[in-house]
């Protein structure tokens, strides 16, 4: 109960920091801006593969899932490499508060682009150890579904299949808070080795990681709240211009809080 202390205490103190120095949020919301394109190119993909009923076939089910696979690492690889501006401008804009220093957006942005590379590698690493996790049980589905001689999915299958699932979302609890920390490492020590070494860190710590993982998680469901209003229309590209402040504040108060986690 003790080390859970710690993530409530990075959650509150981030709600604290945020209320003072609401610029935290520029970088985040105008990279979460930036982004919509990208965020409804991809929410457009084409899904009329699951209206035609009956009449589906694999070859068309093997084809809708490589192109789904291929769109989703472009926007994983995109979506990284333009959010690594903001999770370090955010981190870097943290440190210069708790050390007292004047914050201005044009210096951490700056630095930010300076180290983009490292920080997009490290964003990158991040959501592949994230897909790495949630991937298997759907790889199984998948492979079972392309092995049975009709798209009846016997009980079994399925009955291993959300086992997978739990394990996966079991995992998921200490990888996803872990990863968090990457950024923040790396801004703190200006070393990609050191940055990697957090895993080890959040392990240590797992109870506290885990208690500081579900606390975010609650924060961006409920920063993200309104969004739900947006189920109502039916343009896509209104929908994500919308969404994207709300995205752009849960990504800064995600990083804030990630940030004083990692610190001791």
């Amino acid at each position: 109960m003790v080390m859970l202390v710690g993530a409530v205490k990075s959650v509150e103190n981030a709600i604290n920091i945020l209320t003072k120095n609401p610029a935290l949020v520029l970088v985040s919301i105008l990279i979460a801006f930036i982004l919509v394109p990208i965020n409804t190119s991809s929410n457009n993909a084409n899904f009329q593969l699951f209206q035609e009923g009956v009449n589906v076939t694999k070859e068309q089910v093997r084809n809708f899932v490589r192109d789904f696979v291929r769109d989703a690492v472009i926007f994983g690889i995109l979506t990284s490499i333009m959010q690594a501006i903001s999770s370090y401008s955010v981190s870097r804009g943290v440190l210069d508060i708790l050390r007292q220093k004047d914050y201005r957006i044009t210096r951490t942005v700056f630095e930010a682009l300076k180290n983009l590379p490292q920080a997009a590698f490290l964003n990158i690493f991040s959501w592949m150890v994230t897909i790495l996790v949630i991937a298997p049980p759907f790889a199984y589905l998948y492979s079972e579904i392309m092995k049975a001689e009709s798209f009846t999915i016997p009980g079994s299958t399925m009955d291993n299949f959300f086992f997978l699932v739990i394990v996966s979302l079991l995992i998921l609890l200490y990888v996803a808070p872990a990863s968090l920390l990457l950024i923040p490492a790396y801004v703190k020590t200006k070393s990609i080795r050191s940055a990697l070494k957090v895993y080890r860190l959040a392990l240590n710590k797992l109870s506290s990681t885990i208690g500081f993982g579900i606390l975010i998680s609650i924060a961006m469901a409920i920063i993200n709240l309104p969004t739900m209003l947006t189920r109502f229309i039916d343009n896509q590209f209104l929908t994500s211009i919308i969404g994207a402040p709300f995205n752009g504040l849960s990504n800064a108060f995600s990083m804030t809080a990630a940030t004083l986690f990692y610190l001791p």
